[in-house]
């Protein structure tokens, strides 16, 4: 009789772990949404294998600079897809986050052709129009620190001041990753810290116009609280009073290839957070 109490609490103690390692490795998305424009689909349709087809590759086909863009299938069942991961994490953990939300996402919203879902560390995107390069700001969602800064005026100005650098920074950021990260001094001596990123598909243009707008937001959606998020299918910001950002990993050097001696060559030619 013991022993066998002891053998029931030791398989539901087994259990129990394994039910916590899930949730840990499966966070909740901060937030989801279809896109209504796009329509609804059939179940076991073209659409939806060309869907299934599409998900079940991009987690392994993104590189290292977290950003993946493809379509699958022939009109009028293309399916389009955008992934795009936070700049600052491994590649391992964005690979994770992109897995988990192809899984999730279609489950979430079974039978809608246009969906996009946000983590904390990546976002998905699909549908059944072309997406790439295309600014989109909507839908959108927004998260608030729910604490209120100190100092006003001056915590403003030096969100403003941050936002304003880290901005051109993003945009210059190239055809692999838009992303930047910085601080600046805020009020009582207490940095404020910031993250700004586009999908690195836009122009340097198009990626200023997107997080030019979000900035302009700021000061509607957050008032006088000391953090907020603003997450779109272009960009994304946020800023808090405390570092949320981890260090970028960092490039591969180039391979050195040794030349042997040859001949001259010639001449070449809204939530709320407590």
């Amino acid at each position: 009789m013991y022993m066998g109490s002891w053998r029931e609490l030791l398989f539901l103690h087994l259990i129990l772990v394994n039910i916590v390692s899930l949730t840990v490795s499966q966070p909740d998305f901060l937030n989801y949404t279809y896109i209504s424009e796009s329509g609804n689909y059939s179940p076991d349709s073209k659409y939806q294998t060309n869907l299934n087809t599409l998900l079940s590759n991009l987690s392994s086909s993104t590189d290292r600079y977290g950003f993946y863009n493809s379509s699958f299938g022939e009109n009028p069942d293309k399916v389009y897809a955008i992934v795009l991961c936070r700049g600052d994490v491994e590649l391992d953990t964005c690979r994770s986050c992109i897995n988990d939300s192809t899984i999730k996402l279609p489950q979430l919203l079974p039978n809608n052709k246009g969906a996009i879902g946000w983590y904390d560390y990546c976002m998905l995107h699909y549908s059944n129009e072309s997406i790439n390069g295309i600014v989109a700001t909507d839908p959108r969602y927004l998260m608030v620190n729910g604490r209120d800064a100190l100092s006003m005026d001056d915590f403003k100005q030096a969100v403003r001041s941050l936002f304003d650098n880290l901005r051109s920074q993003a945009a210059l950021g190239g055809a692999r990753r838009k992303f930047a990260t910085g601080n600046t001094p805020g009020p009582a001596f207490q940095p404020v810290y910031g993250l700004i990123q586009c999908t690195p598909d836009l122009s340097e243009t198009d990626c200023k116009n997107c997080l030019q707008g979000a900035t302009e937001n700021i000061p509607q959606y957050f008032g006088e609280k000391i953090g907020g998020r603003i997450l779109t299918p272009s960009c994304n910001l946020r800023y808090e009073n405390y570092s949320f950002i981890t260090e970028i990993p960092a490039a591969a050097p180039p391979a050195i290839t040794e030349i042997p001696a040859a001949a001259p060559p010639a001449t070449p030619g809204i939530a709320y957070l407590s």
